[in-house]
């Protein structure tokens, strides 16, 4: 099944490639010559509930001071600030089609936790191919990130339950995604895109190393001069290592097994909304819901996290935005976020959802600075 989806969806992204333009696109004139240099720097300070996505036990048993060696920060909500700047080049190399190669960096603070501290880097390709038609090809790299602590089946086995035993879960990231979008008509545009993803955990965790890949196609449409709406949906499947020693395999090992896939369908609208003291400024709305189903063979007794696990996930995304004099920009926002997990496994239910269920919200502004020359 995971095999006939991985195909479907790269036919889908051919197709695209080569679909002809619309009888109301093909009225429409190749991109005006754009200016060479783009420079985009943006600051968005915010508050996070839950940084570390902790469910309510571990919250309680956070605020109570217990499972000490666990809980390596100093508190379970932040003031957070990610900064991030970007530099582009764009011109007319092929007739006149706009290119564009980007770089971007971004960060992010933690005022009370700086163990969640993280960087970011990214580099991108942007080309168009028809008047109507464009892709783009990007790369970005995590070289580190801080999950939580857990505790260590193997270090228990040695040391017994002590604060010893509970160990960093960290991983680096390679991303490198690509989308090719087309206008069906004026006012219709479709996007296919494709990500394929590295995962590098940390030396206590290598079981954990995967290979992800996201498979997706959403619709843009004009309703009105006023209103946007998009819907979409992607097909993600994660392919976990599942051994940690030389001569293992995923099938003999009597690891963990993240391996997974899931379903996600998202939706989302942008309404304009009258000029106030002659800036622009719109709302827009964004939501997002997800089901991941895990697919170990491992009996619930060795993989209790993962046998039978089901997710759903949910984020949703409000945002209010104003264009500030200049070349400034200004936006507030709000999102919510949160994981239900279950099993068909009865007596492995509450455990589960204990461990892995939570609720995050996040709410704050951004401010952003565009220029180009």
């Amino acid at each position: 099944m995971n095999i006939i989806l991985h195909n479907i969806f790269s036919l889908l992204l051919i197709l695209l490639l080569i679909l002809p333009e619309g009888e109301l696109a093909a009225e429409k004139k190749p991109g005006k010559k754009v200016k060479h240099w783009e420079v985009d720097i943006s600051i968005s300070p915010y508050y996070d509930s839950n940084i570390l996505k902790y469910s309510d036990k571990y919250i309680d048993r956070f605020m109570n001071r217990q499972d000490e060696g666990r809980f390596q920060i100093n508190r379970y909500d932040d003031l957070v600030t990610n900064y991030s700047a970007g530099l582009s080049y764009s011109n007319q190399f092929i007739k006149k089609l706009n290119s564009t190669f980007s770089f971007d960096f971004g960060y992010s603070r933690y005022s009370f936790n700086p163990v969640k501290n993280w960087l970011r880097y990214s580099i991108g390709w942007r080309q168009d191919f028809l008047s109507t038609s464009s892709f783009n090809i990007s790369y970005s790299y995590i070289p580190h990130f801080y999950v939580r602590h857990f505790r260590d089946e193997e270090w228990i086995t040695v040391y017994g339950y002590i604060p010893l035993t509970f160990k960093p879960y960290e991983f680096a990231k390679d991303d490198f995604s690509f989308w090719a979008q087309h206008y069906l008509f004026k006012s219709t545009r479709v996007r296919g895109y494709f990500s394929f993803m590295k995962y590098y955990l940390d030396p206590n965790n290598t079981e954990y190393d995967s290979k992800d890949y996201v498979y997706g196609l959403r619709i843009y449409q004009q309703v009105t001069k006023y209103l946007n709406i998009n819907a979409g949906y992607k097909y993600l499947y994660s392919d976990a290592k599942g051994y940690d020693q030389t001569g293992e395999s995923k099938a003999t090992s009597d690891d963990v097994n993240a391996t997974n896939y899931g379903h996600n369908f998202v939706a989302g609208l942008n309404y304009t909304l009258p000029k106030i003291l002659n800036m622009n400024n719109s709302v827009g709305l964004d939501f997002s819901y997800e089901r991941c189903f895990y697919t170990t063979s491992q009996f619930y007794e060795l993989d209790p996290i993962h046998a039978g696990r089901n997710d759903k996930n949910y984020d949703l995304t409000v945002t209010y935005n104003l264009k500030l004099p200049g070349d400034v920009g200004m936006s507030a926002f709000y999102n919510l976020m949160g994981r239900k997990t279950g099993t068909p496994v009865d007596v492995n239910a509450e455990y589960i959802s204990d461990e892995k269920s939570y609720e995050q919200y996040q709410m704050g502004i951004k401010f952003n600075y565009n220029i180009n020359f």
